[in-house]
């Protein structure tokens, strides 16, 4: 497979995987402040950041178990379009 196939790819599922955090969290009704202080980050911005899939900003996937956990949701669930 070529390097810009496999870029594409993780592009796509680390955007997959932004607008899944996103989505779950509004629909348990988490401001990205509340989740990101539950997940033990120090503020709201990063998550925010990585929602929106800014250069550089991403999760991890110990933020996506952290999350997971949190949300009481599927972590395959965040994978899924």
């Amino acid at each position: 497979m070529q390097t810009e196939e496999l870029e594409a790819y993780s592009e796509q599922v680390l955007s997959t995987v932004s607008k899944n955090v996103k989505k779950y969290r509004e629909l348990r009704g988490y401001t990205q402040m509340q989740l990101a202080l539950e997940i033990g980050m120090s503020g709201g911005a990063y998550l925010g950041r990585a929602e929106l899939r800014k250069p550089n900003h991403h999760f991890n996937i110990k933020h996506i178990a952290k999350i997971s956990k949190v949300l009481e949701i599927d972590i395959k669930r965040f994978f899924e379009e």
